[in-house]
């Protein structure tokens, strides 16, 4: 049943400069009891600005935090960057600080090889917090066209045994990977929850396909309703991680918790 489900919605810390409308929005839905927890993306350096509008808005709101990816500067596969690597990371441990947040998402870095997934792994356990999880990427960045790592469940289970990191596992990411390798898609997905995920991203998409595209659900050919019922455990965390550009309000993200219910009946 979904309501063994906590589905959570996703903001960017950008949001409460930029798109206040939608930031209330959001409030309003989450005080409402209309999504069950907060998914914040902390851009770098952006604490200071924002952390007393977050602080009221979200206080005392089930919260985990998304760390800033390579696209934001934090690539944790090249050597020459940890310190600056450092001081990205740092707005969302303030964040998760003060929400309370006990997951912190960093992705591993770009391009693919050993020796980036081990240089991804060292700066990972030089961080040296308890809250970061990581999260399994594609096979390549749709944006910069780089191939990535941290794709399979192998290397996942290395990264988690190297590091005590916990995981999330996204759904698209998963499906992504395993169609870039043709490996079957279903029991990729079985070996990842055999890691025991903390949490988990999901949206819709292409099923044959190797490009993320975060599409609302029923706007792609993902079997939804399977994902969840077969990969997710009662009460787990599912970030609806759907949408592009800048939204108005909650409303697709309504649509989109209104499906989900639709399609696992509750």
């Amino acid at each position: 049943m979904a309501a063994k489900r906590r589905f959570g919605l996703k903001l960017w810390s950008k949001d409460f400069i930029k798109n206040k409308a939608f930031a209330k929005s959001a409030e309003a839905a989450l005080k409402d009891g209309k999504f069950d927890y907060l998914e914040l993306f902390a851009l770098p350096d952006t604490f200071a600005e924002t952390h007393a509008a977050v602080k009221a808005a979200f206080g005392g709101v089930l919260t985990v935090i998304h760390a800033p990816h390579a696209l934001q500067g934090l690539d944790i596969s090249a050597p020459d960057e940890l310190e600056n690597n450092r001081q990205r990371l740092l707005s969302s441990q303030q964040f998760a600080d003060m929400l309370g947040s006990e997951i912190i998402i960093l992705h591993p870095g770009m391009w693919r090889g050993e020796k980036y997934l081990a240089e991804s792994m060292r700066q990972f356990k030089t961080f040296n917090d308890s809250r970061l999880t990581v999260e399994n990427l594609p096979g390549y960045c749709s944006q910069t066209l780089r191939e990535l790592h941290g794709i399979t469940p192998e290397e996942i289970s290395r990264f988690i045994a190297a590091t005590g990191a916990k995981f999330c596992l996204d759904f698209s990411h998963a499906i992504c990977g395993a169609n870039t390798y043709n490996n079957d898609i279903y029991e990729t997905l079985a070996a990842f929850k055999a890691l025991k995920p903390a949490m988990y991203h999901l949206c819709d998409g292409d099923v044959s396909g190797t490009s993320d595209d975060h599409r609302h659900y029923g706007e792609g050919n993902y079997d939804l309703k399977r994902l969840v019922t077969e990969f997710t455990d009662d009460n787990a965390l599912i970030t609806m991680e759907t949408g592009h550009g800048i939204p108005n309000d909650v409303q697709p993200w309504l649509d989109d918790i209104a499906y989900l219910h639709g399609l696992l009946g509750g």
